[in-house]
């Protein structure tokens, strides 16, 4: 008889428990935003806005190229004519190094004394300067790609860390250095 009465009152119990906790998380429980996350710029330029930068230089392989930036955009400054898409790949460049943040980032005690060599840093295969209007530069030294071939071992110069930033950040400065 006890049992009976037990069961009688420990259905509704667990019922009217489950519902307070669904109730519980229903108004006070936060909710997610719709649509995807917020995108926050991380890469290695992620101080430097692009709209600042007034001259960039690339160095490839024996290639060295500067551009410089003028009002209808960017243009060499060894003068002669631009490619008519110049501006859009030197500012596509720049965003990106603004904004991809870098897959991993070796911090200086993962790297082993020849691991510069190995991610094809000494010497860098690609680099890339960036200067402001008021005299502030940064160089990016581009590396070899990573055992998988889908990311490239890059340096800001003077750092002792090694990012692993996506493939495409480096093919776009490749890209503006191979133009003529």
């Amino acid at each position: 008889m006890a049992t009976a009465r037990m069961t009688r009152w420990a259905w509704p119990s667990v019922a009217a428990l489950a519902l307070t906790f669904i109730a519980v998380l229903a108004f006070h429980g936060k909710r997610p935003e719709p649509g995807l996350a917020r995108f926050e710029p991380g890469g290695l330029l992620v101080g430097w806005p692009a709209a600042e930068m007034a001259s960039v230089e690339i160095t490839a392989g024996g290639q060295h190229r500067s551009f410089e930036r003028v009002p209808r955009g960017w243009r060499p400054e060894a003068g002669g004519e631009a490619p008519p898409d110049l501006t859009e790949r030197i500012e596509r460049g720049l965003q990106l190094l603004h904004d991809s943040k870098p897959e991993r980032i070796f911090r200086r005690d993962e790297l082993a004394g020849g691991a510069l060599e190995e991610f094809g840093l000494t010497p860098p295969r690609l680099s890339v300067t960036a200067r402001t209007g008021s005299g502030r530069s940064i160089t990016v030294h581009f590396g070899g790609p990573n055992p998988l071939g889908l990311a490239r071992y890059a340096q800001v110069q003077g750092e002792a860390e090694v990012a692993l930033l996506s493939g495409f950040v480096a093919e776009a400065w490749e890209q503006v250095a191979a133009r003529r």
